[in-house]
């Protein structure tokens, strides 16, 4: 009987353990989970305002490098023009001796000799010294920059290895993410060190200065007494540097000898510091250094015991949030594909584009840590992966598409694999006048689509693996154009594409705007117009909005060359019309001028009519007015006629008047 009591009572105690050791895994999951969030949150606040110093700090660098190789060719140059000088110097003198000692008594050489002394002189006493002077002051300047570009440094490094710090917390093996904290402290409190000791030696500077100052036998009482309260004022500063840097300055090693409860509960409190910082509003560089190291070095004064508690409350989890962050993303990426319109899978293929583009960059960015790069590269590997899933949704729609034409009758399926559709179609066109397309199965399955709305015929059949061949007749090649760079944002490869893709594609003198559009439609297809810049842009806006296929070009008077297809020019004409309004215009007897027939008429640019009674059409500015033929020609037999009649001569009468 007590072994059974004992079996009894081993039964009934077991659930409560049970129960006790699930509520404590819900709490750690729970703080595990704040511990995330708050990670997340420290990273999408930190990390933008870190990264924007850094390129800051790179580009005040790259700057003193130029001024500082700038400087550095200067100084060749004045080195180069002193031994010249000397050259010379020394040539004159040469000269000098063979003279003096053969013709120096003839009065003509002795003043060329005694010039050629000058000369020396003049190089000697004054070329030279003051090209020695430029060559000192350039090595001035670049002691300066150097100074200048070491202090920067010495910031950059410290932005760097905070941002590293960060973006340790994220890291998912134990091993990499407390080597990776480890090497980002070490850096850090090296780079900090060095920060303040600039400061500091920025802060004696200017104390020898006042102390010079101060010493000087002119410098009155007064100023002496407010001189003595500068110098006092910075003592006390550079005194509190001292302290702060004996006690941030670690040994260079100091957290790699850290062992790995330490190193855990360093990053607990480095991540709460971080984040009640960030929570506060505190985003100055040096605070935020200054803090983390502070925090990290708070493991000293702790027991194991209270080590042990944090680096258990640690708790990060990055590959599991990471597995999370991409179960949302997917889930929005289905909810996409289920549920989104077509417009609503291209925004998400443009942002996810521009987005793998960006992280490619700072995936290859030389400027940030490995660590950085690496994060983005696999960030990169999930996009990728977000924008197959995209594409493969696009691959689904063709295959249902193609099931319909299949079911209508309209599609044949070959033997290996692929499909026909309207193949009678392709054997009425004759063979001159079959044009050709290639695309991706799911381009062709929205170009046929399309072509099938606007009742264009045409015919298909798959070419290789996952492309498709697309004939038209040639008549219909533009509303190919116009359908296909519409839906799938390209052109078609007509004749026109080959023989000016060459000049579109090199006009890189102006700014452009689909260029290939332009060099796709033949001289009689084109319909251009030229507008101001604010008008250009209007038009072109309304076109996107219709999607309406366009080029453009910038002048060089400033005007825009906008280019639509003979087919869209009717729409053109409208959206002009509608973006510009009526004009107002002065009308002056235009009766006369409707009257006249076309062949009687003549335009001509002439100053606003005033007085005049002629047939005009004139602008309320006066700046042009349109005048008949008959008129014009009425006008031009007038002044030939006052030309040519002589003027009549004075009588003697009138002549001799004065003398009678």
């Amino acid at each position: 009987m007590p072994v059974q009591d004992n079996e009894d009572t081993r039964k009934t105690s077991e659930p409560v353990a049970d129960a006790e050791e699930e509520l404590r895994k819900q709490q750690t999951a729970k703080q595990e989970h704040q511990q995330d969030e708050t990670s997340v949150q420290k990273s999408g606040k930190l990390l933008p305002f870190l990264n924007a110093k850094a390129e800051r700090h790179q580009s005040r660098i790259d700057t003193i490098d130029g001024k500082i190789a700038t400087n550095q060719d200067k100084i060749a140059k004045h080195q180069a023009a002193i031994d010249r000088l000397s050259d010379k110097a020394d040539r004159l003198e040469d000269k000098n001796r063979m003279l003096e000692a053969t013709l120096g008594n003839i009065p003509l050489v002795r003043k060329f000799i005694e010039s050629n002394e000058r000369k020396i002189a003049d190089i000697r006493d004054n070329k030279i010294p003051n090209r020695t002077q430029k060559l000192v002051n350039c090595e001035d300047k670049i002691s300066q920059l150097s100074a200048k570009r070491d202090r920067i440094e010495h910031k950059f490094n410290r932005v760097i290895a905070l941002n590293d710090a960060i973006k340790s917390f994220s890291i998912g093996f134990n091993k990499e993410r407390r080597e990776a904290f480890a090497d980002a402290m070490n850096r850090l409190g090296k780079a900090n060190e060095e920060c303040l000791t600039d400061k500091r030696d920025a802060l004696v500077s200017q104390k020898n200065n006042l102390m010079a100052e101060y010493n000087r036998s002119d410098t009155s009482m007064s100023d002496k007494f407010s001189i003595q309260n500068k110098i006092n004022a910075l003592s006390k500063r550079i005194t509190q540097l001292d302290m702060k840097i004996t006690e941030l300055t670690r040994s260079s090693h100091y957290f790699s000898e850290r062992t790995n409860d330490e190193l855990d509960a360093a990053m607990k409190l480095t991540s709460d510091k971080l984040g009640e910082m960030v929570d506060n509003g505190t985003v100055s560089t040096p605070e935020l250094s200054e803090q983390t190291i502070t925090a990290a070095h708070k493991v000293e004064t702790l027991d194991k015991s209270q080590v042990a508690s944090l680096a258990d409350q640690l708790g990060i989890q990055p590959l599991a949030n990471a597995e999370m962050q991409m179960e949302d993303d997917y889930n929005m990426i289905d909810g996409i594909i289920n549920n989104g319109s077509k417009t609503d899978k291209d925004n998400a293929k443009t942002e996810l584009t521009d987005a793998i583009r960006n992280m490619e960059s700072l995936a290859d960015n030389p400027f940030v840590s490995d660590e950085v790069r690496a994060s983005a590269a696999e960030e990169l590997v999930k996009m990728k992966k977000q924008l197959e899933m995209l594409d493969v949704s696009d691959e689904v729609k063709a295959d249902n598409w193609l099931s319909a034409m299949i079911e209508n009758g309209d599609a044949v399926l070959t033997d290996d694999g692929g499909f026909r559709i309207n193949s009678a179609y392709y054997n009425e066109l004759p063979r001159n006048e079959r044009h050709f397309e290639t695309m991706t199965e799911a381009q062709a399955a929205e170009v046929m689509s399309a072509l099938t709305m606007a009742g264009v015929a045409y015919s298909a059949a798959t070419k290789g693996e996952d492309n498709v061949s697309l004939v038209v007749s040639k008549n219909d090649v533009s509303v190919l154009n116009d359908v296909m760079y519409s839906a799938i944002g390209k052109i078609a490869h007509t004749e026109a594409v080959k023989e000016n893709a060459e000049k579109g594609g090199k006009n890189g003198r102006f700014q452009t705007v689909n260029p290939e559009y332009y060099a796709s439609l033949s001289y009689k297809q084109r319909f251009t117009r030229f507008e101001p810049r604010k008008t250009a842009h209007s038009i072109a806006t309304e076109l996107v909005k219709q999607k309406i296929p366009y080029s453009a070009v910038v002048c060089k008077n400033g005007e825009v060359a906008l280019t639509v297809s003979q087919d869209n020019s009717e729409a053109y004409k409208q959206i002009e019309s509608a973006v510009k309004g009526e004009r107002a215009v002065e009308f002056v007897n235009s009766d006369s001028s409707k009257v006249l027939p076309e062949q009687e008429r003549v335009n001509q640019q002439t100053e606003k009519v005033q007085t005049h009674k002629k047939s005009a059409v004139s602008k309320k500015d006066g700046g042009k007015a349109f005048i008949s033929r008959s008129l014009m020609r009425k006008e031009a037999q007038r002044v030939k006629h006052q030309k040519s009649s002589p003027e009549k001569p004075q009588t003697r009468k009138r002549d001799n008047q004065g003398l009678e």
